[in-house]
């Protein structure tokens, strides 16, 4: 990966971060109003404390990511919101007065699910593992990393391994 898609990663990442977390953030502190506004119904009590519940494992899912921003974390919080997404879609099956907060729950848990997966496909230059064999890799003898790092000890002079075995 090149530096300008490390870089294009890394923004990615922190937008959907800033997205979870505005989320999340929105759904402890107006419960009511984000799902109002999301369904043009006013939940019951119970409803709004289901709704702070998942805004605040939005907001521990926006945490551990910004913590820990390598794409196998975000790749799990998309397996979370895939499961969240699908269980909504089984209450919206099971529930007629609760499907259409669901579905509307299901969709945006969807659309997380989608943009961890996709973060967690991008990988950095320092997570992707070397290509070839790593013995291609090393560089040959009298090269100019042996001449300033130190060869092995059937090079060194005498005096050095005199030195070393002290």
């Amino acid at each position: 990966m090149t530096v300008p898609e490390a870089a294009t990663a890394a923004a990615h990442g922190r937008a959907l971060q800033l997205a979870r977390a505005s989320y999340g953030v929105a759904l402890v502190m107006a419960p009511g109003l984000v799902v109002y506004l999301a369904t043009g119904r006013f939940p019951s009590q119970r409803g709004r404390r289901v709704a702070q519940l998942l805004g605040a494992r939005h907001l521990a899912q926006a945490a551990v990511t910004a913590f820990v921003p390598v794409p196998d974390v975000f790749a799990l919080g998309a397996d979370a919101d895939a499961v969240h997404a699908g269980s909504m879609v089984m209450l919206a099956a099971a529930d007629r007065a609760a499907r259409h907060a669901a579905l509307t729950d299901a969709l945006a848990e969807a659309a997380f699910a989608a943009a961890g997966w996709g973060r967690g496909k991008q990988r950095s230059a320092a997570v992707e593992p070397p290509e070839g064999d790593l013995l291609q890799q090393q560089p040959e003898r009298g090269s100019h990393r042996d001449r300033h790092q130190g060869t092995d000890d059937a090079h060194q002079r005498p005096a050095d391994q005199d030195r070393h075995n002290r």
